[in-house]
């Protein structure tokens, strides 16, 4: 029977035959560029922020007659809305995990 995941090319003695960047080691604890969960989150929420109030500011433009081409404000709201999207289905997994942690037994 053939191997279809070619599990037996993956031993650790061919390592070294590997493409380089899948060797690449996480950051070890304690450098500059770790970020606990809670810094990556808060980042992610102030950006969804951020493109939130460019929104608001690019629709009140259109409005004031500040900008004369509507795509621009059309952009502007379909990247907030997209990243608003992603921070909910992030959130509704969050929830999710928390929950099932919840229901095990100990």
């Amino acid at each position: 029977m053939t191997d279809p995941l070619n599990i037996s090319e993956m031993r650790p003695e061919r390592a070294s035959q590997a493409d380089p960047r899948l060797l690449r080691q996480a950051p070890a604890p304690g450098t500059a560029d770790e970020k606990s969960f809670k810094d990556v989150l808060t980042e992610s929420i102030g950006e969804v922020q951020r493109l939130q109030d460019e929104a608001d500011t690019t629709i009140r433009k259109v409005v004031a007659g500040e900008i004369k081409d509507v795509t621009d404000a059309i952009v502007a709201v379909e990247k907030a809305d997209v990243a608003f999207q992603t921070m909910m289905v992030v959130r509704n997994k969050m929830v999710q995990a928390y929950e099932e942690v919840m229901r095990m037994q100990i």
